[in-house]
């Protein structure tokens, strides 16, 4: 009986094993049950809705009129009504009728879900989508996206209003769609030259006047040197000879770059300001600290220590 057991047992796992392995068994599917392939229309409307998917990079800027309730005093404010941050609406997906989504500017990433409300065809093509898109309000800069994209032009125009009126709770924007690569070769534009309007020194020079000696006082902002644009610290490991005499603006603009190639969203306004004007940044990230090569993490922590005792550049700048 034993035998017989263990016999019995060997067929009906030799059985099982050759059933697995048999290339040629097919699936028995019903025609009522079969899943046919996407039609050609289908597959046009998902490559159509994909052409709103990705990045929208451009200005957010403050967007208020006459009749706004606004304080006087913030109204009046030049530099609070022209603030302007480089904003990045990443369409995520489009699922049906339903938009998906994240924003990030000025340091935050916030997600934002809500409808396609409208689309306009012409010819069988897509001209416009209109969207509305919600952040979740558990946030105190949260509010509501009203956006149309242009497939064909490229383009997405839009408004942003917060939900609690706040200093700049209204923005407008028009936006290009890109695409991010993080790229260890990109350089600064040389067009734009870092200024720190926070720091700044007089400098008083004397001289006579109708035989009375006078002052004149002129006042100097902190500055980099032209080593911002020839230094990269992403590329290569950086010697204590190559830093050890930049200036201290040098090596945070060089250090910052880093945080740049990868996409950050700058939380500082002073850096912010200084590479929202760079062509190739994109604001994609809050937080980066986990896509840092080990080279940048290396010379990260050189440039920091430099920093410390390192000393100002000043020079004079109009404003």
């Amino acid at each position: 009986m034993k035998l017989f057991g263990c016999l019995f047992i060997a067929l009906l796992f030799s059985a099982c094993s050759s059933e697995i392995k048999n290339d040629d068994i097919r699936v028995e599917e019903e025609t009522g049950t079969k899943v046919s392939e996407l039609t050609i229309e289908e597959k046009e409307e998902i490559k159509r809705d994909e052409q709103c998917i990705g990045f929208w990079v451009g200005d957010f800027e403050p967007n208020f009129d006459e009749d706004d309730e606004v304080e006087d005093a913030f109204r009046f404010d030049t530099e609070t009504q022209t603030r302007t941050n480089k904003i990045n609406i990443s369409i995520d997906s489009l699922i049906e009728d339903k938009l998906f989504g994240h924003s990030v500017v000025a340091g935050n990433d916030r997600p934002f879900s809500g409808d396609v409300l409208e689309k306009v065809e012409e010819n069988g093509q897509i001209i416009s989508y209109s969207f509305v898109g919600r952040e979740p309000g558990d946030h105190k800069n949260d509010g509501v996206f009203e956006f149309i994209v242009f497939p064909k032009e490229n383009k997405m125009i839009g408004t942003w209003e917060a939900n609690k009126k706040e200093r700049v709770y209204k923005r407008k924007y028009e936006l290009t769609r890109k695409e991010y690569k993080y790229d260890s070769l990109i350089m600064l534009d040389k067009t734009n030259r870092f200024v720190n309007w926070r720091r700044s020194v007089e400098e008083v020079t004397q001289y006579e006047d109708d035989g009375k000696m006078e002052e004149w006082i002129e006042e100097k902002y902190a500055s980099t040197t032209d080593k911002i644009f020839k230094t990269n610290a992403s590329k290569k490991l950086l010697k204590k000879s190559e830093v050890e005499n930049l200036t201290k603006g040098d090596l945070e603009i060089i250090r910052n770059t880093i945080y740049a190639r990868h996409g950050y969203s700058f939380k500082n306004k002073i850096y912010r300001n200084f590479f929202d004007y760079q062509d190739w940044y994109i604001p994609v990230h809050a937080d980066i600290t986990k896509s840092l090569t080990e080279i940048e993490k290396k010379n990260i922590q050189l440039l920091m220590r430099y920093e410390k005792n390192a000393k100002e550049y000043y020079d004079y700048f109009g404003r």
